[in-house]
Formats: structure tokens, C-alpha cells, sequence
């Protein structure tokens, strides 16, 4: 089997070329969204402003002009950035030491610093901006994150991408596509009432959420009272050891942490 690789161009002026030399056209209407669609024969983001030359790209965040290009308001991107800055402090505070285990490392490795952080891989399930990666990022947590951007939601998966972040787009009305037991934590803010506006089924969420935690994993989610306590109500069906926190910040906000055991009882 013979394989052929392209470097990807600098300019458009490449991707023209490259049209012409290889008799693959460029798309005409880019206005169809290209996620669960089916694979065309042509290049497309000729015209999108979204193709900035690598090396015209700012570093570290994002500038003002380059969050316009995503309708994205500056101000409210750096609000949401700040807001993940505060929100991952308190996550941090509130599970030490519970998420720091001295557990044996892996045949090969150097013994680890203490304390060893049991969360590597974490999934953020409505991802919005992409501002909770950039926080782990920020804070040099030695964590993976998967962003996931729920249909129906704003399609903020560009925004995540040109960050340099892993994303992307999910129907949570289905099963999530990876293998069992796979994550340390997920976390999802505004995702239980995004669900009951698409008439979804929360329960099918939370045993879809346990098939991909694993044992004494936790589960953060953010949102109102309401479906917060129907949530809580779930999880202790589900065994899972579960409280609501009251932020104190007078709104209608609550956060319930979850662990799921190792053995349920």
C-alpha cells in the first residue's frame, strides 16, 4: 500500500497550487457544516479568515482580532478565562488530598515526586471556550484534557482548536465513542439543563458518564438547583458517592462532586 504525504502550506497561494497540480477543487459553499456530514473531494477554508499563516499567529492567547474572526466577544472570552482560573483553584482545594495517592507506579517509570497526582486524563463536557484547559495549562496540572462541545450548543469547537486544544463535537443524547473506564474526572458546566432543552435523557447521561469513569474516579457538574438535586438523586441510585455545594455566592448555582466507588455497596 503506497501512502503520500502533504505538508501543510503556509499560505493560501500553496493550497491554489496544489488545487490546480492535483486536480482536487476547492469547495464552492462552505456555509454546510462539515461535522456529521459526509467526506467531500475538495479542499475547504479557501475563504475562511480562520487561515492565519503560522508564523502571523500570536503566541500563548488569543489576540482581540483573532477572536473577532470567531464572532467571539473579547471581553467575555477573558471573563470565562478568569472565571476557570478561580473555579479550578477551588476544584483543587476542595478534593486535596482525596485526588493524591502514593499507588505504585508503572514498570519503567521513575518513581514519581510526592504527592502524585491520581488525575491524568479529564474530560470537559461542555467545553465552551475551551477556558478550563487553559487553566490546567496555566497552573501546569499534569493532565490530559478532552474538550467536547454538545450539539445543539454553540459551535465553539474552532475557538478550542486554534488554542491548541483536543475537541470535539458529541451528541450526549449517545453513547460518547471510547473504551470503558477511560477517565480520571469529567466535569460539565450548563450541560444538565443544555440536555433537558433538547429532551434528553439525563439518566442515560449519568450511565453513560460511569461506563467511562473509572472506579473512584470524580465527577464535577455545574449548574442550577434543579437538575442539580435530580442529578444527586441519580447518582445515589447509581452508588456514587455524592454532595451538593452551595458556592455562597448568591445565585442559583450548584456544584455536585461524585466519586464513583471502587466497590459499590
Amino acid at each position: 500500500m503506497l501512502h503520500q504525504l502533504h505538508p501543510k502550506p503556509l499560505t493560501m497561494l500553496l493550497v491554489f497550487t496544489f488545487s490546480k497540480q492535483n486536480t482536487v477543487p476547492l469547495c464552492e459553499n462552505e456555509d454546510v457544516p462539515s461535522y456529521y456530514q459526509p467526506l467531500v473531494h475538495c479542499i475547504s477554508g479557501t475563504t475562511s479568515k480562520r487561515w492565519i499563516p503560522i508564523h502571523s499567529r500570536s503566541s500563548g492567547s488569543f489576540r482581540s482580532a483573532e477572536l473577532e474572526v470567531h464572532g467571539v466577544d473579547p471581553e467575555e472570552f477573558f471573563e470565562e478565562l478568569d472565571f476557570w482560573r478561580s473555579a479550578l483553584r477551588n476544584y483543587w482545594s476542595l478534593l486535596s488530598p482525596l485526588i493524591f495517592s502514593d499507588h505504585p507506579k508503572r514498570p519503567g517509570d521513575e518513581d514519581p515526586l510526592p504527592p502524585y497526582n491520581m488525575i491524568r486524563n479529564v474530560m470537559d463536557l461542555n467545553a465552551q471556550y475551551g477556558g478550563l484547559n487553559a487553566a490546567f495549562v496555566e497552573a501546569r496540572k499534569s493532565v490530559w484534557l478532552m474538550n467536547v462541545v454538545p450539539l445543539g450548543a454553540r459551535n465553539t469547537l474552532p475557538v478550542i482548536v486554534d488554542r491548541g486544544f483536543l475537541g470535539v463535537l458529541h451528541d450526549w443524547c449517545k453513547p460518547f465513542p471510547t473504551y470503558p473506564r477511560t477517565y480520571d474526572m469529567l466535569h460539565a458546566k450548563g450541560l444538565l439543563s443544555h440536555l433537558a432543552s433538547e429532551g434528553c435523557s439525563m439518566i442515560n447521561l449519568l450511565f453513560e458518564m460511569d461506563r467511562i469513569l473509572r472506579p473512584e474516579g470524580w465527577i464535577i457538574l455545574s449548574d442550577n438547583v434543579g437538575p442539580i438535586e435530580k442529578a444527586r438523586a441519580l447518582a445515589t441510585q447509581l452508588r456514587w458517592e455524592a454532595r451538593v455545594i452551595d458556592p455562597q455566592n448568591g445565585s442559583d448555582q450548584r456544584l455536585l462532586v461524585c466519586q464513583k466507588p471502587f466497590v459499590r455497596k
